[in-house]
Formats: structure tokens, C-alpha cells, sequence
């Protein structure tokens, strides 16, 4: 399939799954940014700069407390570990991700599907709120649903940077989760929505 063709493919037709390997379970990977974005998006510096848009960036100092978490997107790589883990700045561009490394707040963890029997190009997003450092980052209650949530919020519509504009649409997917919390890090029950949000510059 050509590059930019589809939306995503289903991990699980690939031997992959929707959850990545954390804890006890797995965290959902509760958006995805569609293959039919434009590529710049979709590359690691391009999706940096679309998060910067929204209020996220890299963690503070480049610094990331804890090892990586793999996950299987049934594309052929097997488990591979995050791209990047990007965290909320509260509008403080430098220092912020610093601040949500404290206080605690939204972070995500991005995996590209590129593999060579699933290569969408599409980002596998596992995203959610964190309590405090004093809780060694631990997932805040309903923190999966509340961590999408918010991160799509920021993201609808159009949003700048670096004079980049970038127009966001949303969609829900189902099918990909189930709902609950069995095999969930932390035992954090999720309502099963996966956002697909297709980004255009």
C-alpha cells in the first residue's frame, strides 16, 4: 500500500496490539494520527513542531525519568520502544515540561507504524495525565480518557507555529480497544475510543 494511502492498520491483524508493554499492563494508544496527514507532520521533527502548536514539547531538559515502553503496531518491526515522550508545557515554552514533570499534567508517548507489512506512516499516540513527581508519575484516575481528551481539545481546529498553521479534524474508532481495564497499566478502566485525527499544513 502506497504511503499516505490509509488511515492506519489495525495492529492486531499483524500480531500487534493496542496497548503498549507497561507495568502490569499496557497503556492504551488512544490517538493515532492518520497516514493521510500531510508526511511532514509524521516525521519526528515535523510531529514536534505540530505538538509545539497544541502545548506539548520535549521533556525537560531532554531528561525522561524511566525506561522505555514497547509496543507491537503489527507492522512487522515487533516491539520497538517510544519515539518520543512529549509532556504539556502550560505555555511556558523552555521551562514548562519541567513544571508538568512536577506538578504533573498531560504527557504522551509516540510509535510510528512503518514497518514493512503495515507501512501507514500513521503515529500510534499513547496519551494521558499524570499526578506529581511526589507520585512517581503515577496515572491520575481516569487519567487515560482525561489525557485524550484534553490533547484533542488542544488539537482541533487550526493551530500555529514557527508559521506552520496546521487544521486538525477528529473522528472516533472502536474496535481497536475494548473497553475497561483488563490488561490496562494500573488497572485505569478506558471507555475503548480511539481519536484519529488527521493533521494537514
Amino acid at each position: 500500500t502506497e504511503r499516505g494511502a490509509v488511515d492506519f492498520f489495525d495492529p492486531s491483524k499483524g500480531g500487534g496490539s493496542q496497548l503498549n508493554q507497561s507495568g502490569d499492563g499496557g497503556e492504551p494508544l488512544n490517538v493515532i494520527i492518520s497516514g493521510k496527514s500531510s508526511p511532514e507532520v509524521l516525521t519526528s521533527d515535523g510531529f514536534l513542531n505540530y505538538a509545539r502548536a497544541i502545548g506539548f514539547t520535549k521533556e525537560c531538559f531532554g531528561l525522561h525519568s524511566g525506561a522505555a515502553q514497547l509496543a507491537n503496531l503489527g507492522d512487522g518491526h515487533g516491539l520497538l520502544g517510544e519515539r518520543e515522550v512529549l509532556r504539556e508545557y502550560f505555555g511556558i515554552p523552555v521551562l514548562g515540561s519541567c513544571l508538568e514533570s512536577l506538578t504533573g499534567g498531560d504527557h504522551l508517548r509516540t510509535y510510528r507504524q512503518d514497518g514493512p507489512t503495515a507501512n501507514s506512516g500513521a503515529l500510534f499516540l499513547a496519551v494521558s495525565q499524570e499526578e506529581d513527581l511526589e507520585d512517581h508519575h503515577t496515572i491520575a484516575p481516569n487519567g487515560y480518557n482525561i489525557g485524550r481528551d484534553n490533547f484533542v481539545k488542544k488539537a482541533v481546529g487550526k493551530k500555529q507555529f514557527l508559521l506552520k498553521t496546521y487544521t486538525t479534524t477528529v473522528q472516533d474508532v472502536t474496535g481497536l480497544l475494548p473497553a475497561g481495564s483488563a490488561g490496562v497499566n494500573h488497572g485505569i478502566s478506558q471507555d475503548g475510543v480511539v481519536k484519529l485525527l488527521t493533521v494537514k499544513v
